[in-house]
């Protein structure tokens, strides 16, 4: 506990700061998208971006399906190992990786012919299956950035990721490409993360793949049912579009395609920091339980605040966005996206105590509470969109993140790991305001009214003394 990076205090100041800048490195790549999107769905319009959407779902499915939580369970193992385990760790987690993700690739391009896919979809769920496989094993060297707390460098990969992928997106448009072309950007933004994070750890783990049989099966052992879990997660999300592919294509599908994205790239912001956080988690609970509860206490309270304040933004910004990245063609995604916003709160938490229930392990637990959301997930699909169509897809998500939010909360409740009622109590009136003061800006424009009612929410929230003392003291200010 008291070495380094993990040492009390020291870790909490790694994690604000590193994973402060991976949310800044997300919000770039964000704003770059908003540069792109709107080129992009113009240029494809709403039926071929619901086409390209379709193969980024089928493809997400099957990452999640093989990666299955690995990397995570990687992380945690990494951080409880000595040096020579590390190093045996990386490299057989990249053998694992290399397997698995030509298995996916191949699964993925046989969904696509059995769906009866068109040709260029087929073609696109090929390159995604390439871009994928260098992902596997660019995540599996960034397991040791993680597990050494170096998020900055993190921040930085996640960053040219995203500006790669914005000055790719731009450069098909003016040259006038098709399908194919926006499908081959992965391709190529993978290609690069992967050279990069090679670089910053070929010094510490072994890059090359390693085929050591007892390691394999300790390691899939250890994962198994959490791979289970992590699955599951993942695809009930993906469930409400590719129901829509299937049961109401066409333009429909291209609305909750455009709030989906929306929603997606912020989506990404919650993951990335209980992942920066993930390696603190591991070592409390294997060695002290009162510490695991102060730090899970504390990652509720931030995850909260950022997901209220994301939800003030995307509810009130809605308008604005669709507007931009869709034109009017797109307004009927405006209700989509408010409603999908509402869930954006619980995803959060959904992400931060997910990884609270992994460094307890509880496995068994993670899997009931997600194939009980992707029960709920295809049955609310089914019955909703032929009747609502994309805002019936929308109400779904909104649904099943809220249900499986306080599917957590319910037992990490009987371990003795509860959301602090102070401050819920506090957050409860500041997200009130923060909508209702911002609604009313909305007869001036959508930008007024997100930064108004940002402006309540935070400072309502600081009135109160609703945010924790580590958020305050991290500030460089105080610092």
């Amino acid at each position: 506990m008291a070495r380094e990076p993990y040492a009390a205090g020291e870790a909490g100041s790694r994690v604000i700061r590193g994973g402060s800048l991976r949310v800044v490195g997300t919000l770039v790549g964000v704003l770059a998208g908003a540069v792109s999107a709107p080129l992009v769905v113009h240029h494809l319009h709403t039926i071929n971006f619901g086409r390209y959407l379709t193969v980024t779902s089928v493809m997400f499915v099957v990452a999640a399906v093989t990666e299955g939580g690995l990397n995570n369970v990687a992380v945690r193992l990494y951080s409880a190992s000595g040096e020579p385990e590390r190093r045996s760790l990386i490299a057989n987690l990249t053998g694992v990786r290399i397997v698995l993700g030509l298995l996916g690739g191949a699964a993925a391009i046989g969904f696509g012919l059995l769906a009866g896919y068109e040709h260029v979809l087929v073609v696109g769920l090929a390159l995604g299956a390439t871009g994928y496989l260098m992902g596997a094993i660019q995540g599996s060297y960034s397991v040791a950035l993680t597990g050494n707390l170096r998020l900055t460098a993190l921040a930085g990969i996640d960053t040219l990721r995203s500006l790669l992928t914005t000055i790719l997106l731009i450069s098909l448009v003016f040259a006038g490409s098709g399908l194919i072309g926006f499908y081959a950007v992965v391709v190529l933004v993978q290609g690069s993360a992967l050279v990069v994070t090679a670089l910053l750890v070929r010094r510490h783990v072994p890059l090359g793949p390693a085929f050591e049989r007892s390691r394999w099966r300790d390691l899939l052992h250890e994962t198994a049912l959490y791979a289970v879990a992590s699955t599951l997660g993942v695809v009930y999300f993906q469930v409400a579009l590719i129901t829509m592919s299937l049961l109401d294509p066409g333009h429909q599908t291209g609305y909750y395609a455009v709030a989906f994205r929306i929603v997606e790239l912020v989506n990404g912001i919650p993951w990335l920091l209980a992942g920066s956080v993930l390696p603190v988690l591991a070592i409390a609970a294997a060695t002290d339980l009162e510490r695991l509860r102060y730090v899970a206490g504390r990652v509720f309270e931030g995850g909260v605040i950022a997901g209220g304040w994301f939800a003030i933004v995307i509810v009130l910004g809605a308008g604005f966005a669709i507007h931009v990245v869709a034109g009017a063609e797109g307004q009927p995604a405006i209700g989509v996206l408010r409603i999908m916003g509402i869930g954006v709160t619980a995803t959060f938490l959904v992400s931060s105590w997910g990884f609270v229930l992994l460094s307890l392990r509880m496995h068994r637990a993670l899997v009931l509470a997600n194939a009980s959301a992707l029960t709920l997930a295809i049955a609310l699909s089914a019955i909703l969109i032929p009747i609502l169509h994309a805002r019936g897809a929308a109400i779904t998500t909104a649904a099943l993140e809220l249900g499986l939010a306080g599917a957590y909360i319910a037992i990490l409740f009987r371990r003795g790991i509860r959301p602090p009622p102070r401050f819920l109590a506090r957050f409860v009136p500041a997200v009130g305001l923060g909508l209702g003061v911002g609604a009313l800006a909305l007869l001036v424009h959508p930008v007024v009214a997100v930064i108004v009612g940002s402006a309540v929410y935070f400072g309502a929230l600081w009135l109160l003394r609703a945010i924790p003392s580590e958020l305050i003291d991290a500030l460089p200010s105080r610092r």
